[in-house]
């Protein structure tokens, strides 16, 4: 049973309005008491109504009772002025059948995304159940967050009990009936976990003692009574303010998914030494691009990085490392708001064959659902919880629903061209307000081939993995939002790459297996398609793997999807009854691009399989293909497939490069040499509610600044 120290107290007994006499604290963690005038919690000028009624609309003050007498079932609960946030209270209550009450403390409000911005607070849960009852909304307990312990003597309906409160710092304990029933400390992974797995997730700071936290009688249906409150405010013990020391590992890199369908998604983690990157770290020794090119034809994995670190400095030390850590991970999720449907995996031991990430496939979901995920973390040798974190996801409609779908696409981002300094890119708090169903992240997420460092080793490739999503923007993005990443050459290997090529000591063939396998979600073969709906269906296409060397000469035999990928990308759209048919290629199929570039279908290099994809394109109505790579926004149409093409741009103000402003080809719709991302909106307008998808190019900050609707009549 869980004791606590007795320090010394200010008792004082409650007799006039506290909206007159009370006195407010400035810091909580060395709260003064209150003014010793006599304060009365059984007057009705001690409470107000939520709904600002007359208090005894609904409550009867007598005989030193507080009667709930006219239930309302939520508005009617009483809430006090502000009041000291540590104290010791102590009260008597009784309660008649199938009554739901309780005494909320350290109430306040939260935000407008947490219950409209209504009072909330810890409740001592009061409710008519068996005394047997262990739940976490049984009498005594924490609501929704502790149950109570074995130990509870709970007199019948009808009965006085007598609770008590101790609410001092980070420490809560909950009494009944002279026993302790439950206790929390309000601080650390734990209570971190408690708080992801509760309704009250997304508060801050939630339970922890604030200036100007109120108390709350609450009317949830029946009739109850409460005397004989007695409130002390106290001083706090210094260990009562001490939070837990972190060992880890953390969750420095959150989580993400790919692959989601309408009853199946892959989540990935990461277990690290530290909470988020090292912000004030040592920057990488500078090395030009003609002698990274040297660089690069070394093999030595201790050359290649002792290069481009300063003297006596090591990789955990540099400027926005996220170094792994040995732990083990488990997956706790749930639909909606069913957190009693919660479902939890196996745990999964973390090391650094894989950089000390995790996997899990989740099948039997349900389809057009928005589900919470919550990640675990606990230490190889120990069975606390070190670190916790809770993304979201959402599931695809079903194939036959008409159903509203929002998405967004992106392409081109590395460290050094962040454009929000050490929060990340700008892209992603603006695609949050949008609310997107789905985002596609179409190749070249990090850049391999470019400075600070050249990763030309295994461990700097996974180093700027670290580095990258560790930065908060994109890290908090990803964690909950459906995502689906799509792999290109600079986050393979290098510019251009193929099989058979190695960079520094990394081979093409170990790029590949490092993206597919270890630092993103896993699918196999990695090409698929997701029917969103009825009339959206969405093609992933994988475009490095299968290729064949930008150095053979075109023919029938020269390829970047391959043969089976592209047997199944023909089939699979012969087959779609989708009116809307969208590809997501990394790489474009329509253009124009530069004259000098030689690795996609809208060059000259790969012209047989391009003009064979295009042929094959237009034989079909409303496909659109979708792709990253290219450094500047447009969108293409192409007279002879009439097929249309969006590039998205590049995802940072920092990014645009490679085409001329104001060199606008026949092809092009559109044209913006710049920074931002591509939307997409599927809607069902007018009174046949026919469905429409309409593209937008939007700035950095979201911006709209192009707006395609389809279907559009034939030009």
């Amino acid at each position: 049973m869980i004791r606590f120290k007795s320090f010394p107290l200010l008792v004082f007994l409650l007799a006039s309005s506290i909206g007159s006499n009370a006195s407010i604290a400035e810091d909580p963690r060395t709260a003064a008491p209150p003014s010793a005038d006599k304060l009365d919690f059984a007057t009705p000028e001690f409470w107000e109504t939520l709904d600002k009624k007359p208090v005894t609309d609904s409550w009867e003050f007598a005989d030193g009772e507080v009667r709930l007498v006219h239930p309302r079932g939520g508005n009617g609960s009483l809430v006090s002025g502000p009041l000291p946030p540590n104290f010791e209270l102590s009260w008597e209550w009784k309660i008649e059948e199938k009554t739901n009450t309780g005494l909320k403390y350290r109430v306040r409000r939260f935000g407008r995304h947490l219950f409209s911005n209504n009072y909330l607070g810890i409740e001592y849960q009061i409710i008519d159940d068996k005394p047997t009852s262990l739940a976490k909304g049984s009498t005594a307990s924490i609501y929704d967050l502790v149950a109570p312990g074995a130990e509870k003597v709970l007199h019948p309906v009808g009965q006085w009990n007598q609770s008590r409160v101790v609410a001092s710092g980070h420490r809560l304990e909950h009494y009944l009936n002279g026993q302790l029933v439950a206790a929390a400390k309000t601080t650390g992974p734990s209570w971190d976990k408690t708080i992801a797995l509760s309704k009250f997730y997304g508060s801050e700071d939630f339970g922890s003692p604030k200036p100007g936290d109120r108390i709350m009688l609450t009317d949830h249906g029946g009739k109850a009574a409460y005397r004989k409150f007695q409130f002390t405010a106290k001083d706090v013990d210094p260990t009562d303010l001490e939070t837990p020391t972190a060992t880890g590992p953390f969750l420095g890199n959150a989580m993400r998914n790919s692959w989601a369908d309408q009853d199946s998604i892959v989540i990935w983690t990461r277990t690290t030494a530290r909470p988020d990157f090292v912000a004030d770290g040592k920057e990488f020794v500078s090395i030009s691009r003609s002698d990274a090119s040297k660089l690069s034809k070394k093999t030595d994995p201790e050359k290649l990085l002792g290069e481009q670190l300063p003297q006596g400095a090591t990789l955990s030390q540099m400027l926005g490392a996220c170094p792994g850590a040995a732990g083990r991970v488990r997956l706790m999720y749930f639909p909606g708001k069913q957190r009693y449907a919660t479902k939890t995996t196996d745990w999964i031991t973390t090391g650094p064959e894989s950089d000390f990430t995790a996997q899990w496939k989740i099948e039997g979901l349900k389809p057009d659902t928005q589900y919470a995920a919550i990640i675990e973390a606990q230490s190889l040798d120990g069975d606390e919880t070190t670190a916790v974190l809770r993304g979201a996801f959402r599931t695809a409609p079903k194939v036959n629903a008409a159903k509203d779908v929002k998405f967004c696409i992106t392409t081109c981002h590395d460290f050094i061209r962040r454009d929000d300094g050490m929060k990340g890119h700008k892209i992603y708090p603006t695609m949050t307000k949008m609310q997107p169903d789905f985002i596609v992240h179409a190749g070249d997420i990090e850049y391999y081939d470019q400075p600070d460092p050249w990763a030309m080793t295994l461990e700097l490739m996974r180093f700027k993995w670290g580095r990258i999503f560790a930065l908060p923007r994109n890290r908090d993005f990803y964690s909950r939002t459906t995502s689906y990443f799509l792999k290109d050459d600079h986050d393979t290997l290098k510019n251009d790459c193929w099989a058979g090529q190695t960079y520094g000591s990394v081979s093409f063939e170990q790029g590949v297996k490092l993206f597919n396998e270890e630092q993103f979600p896993s699918l196999t073969p990695r090409y698929t398609s997701v029917r969103w709906g009825r009339d959206l269906e969405v093609w992933f296409l994988e475009g490095r793997d299968y290729r064949s060397p930008n150095s053979m000469p075109d023919g029938p035999e020269k390829t970047i999807l391959g043969d089976e990928q592209k047997e199944w990308l023909f089939k699979t759209l012969d087959e779609s009854t989708a009116k809307f048919k969208v590809i997501c290629s990394p790489t474009p199929v329509v253009g124009p691009d530069r004259a000098n570039k030689k690795d996609n279908h809208a060059n000259e290099i790969f012209a047989y399989e391009g003009d064979e994809i295009r042929a094959k394109l237009a034989t079909l109505e409303n496909v659109i293909v979708l792709c990253g790579d290219r450094h500047w926004q447009y969108a293409s149409f192409d007279p002879e497939s009439k097929l249309w093409e969006f590039g998205c741009g590049p995802g940072s103000e920092k990014h645009q490069l490679g085409w001329k402003p104001g060199d606008q080809r026949p092809q092009h719709r559109f044209l913006r040499v710049a920074g931002g991302f591509l939307s997409g909106e599927l809607q069902y307008t007018g009174d046949e509610k026919e469905p429409h998808l309409t593209l937008r190019h939007h700035k950095v900050d979201g911006e709209t600044v192009s707006e395609f609707v389809f279907p559009v009549e034939d030009e």
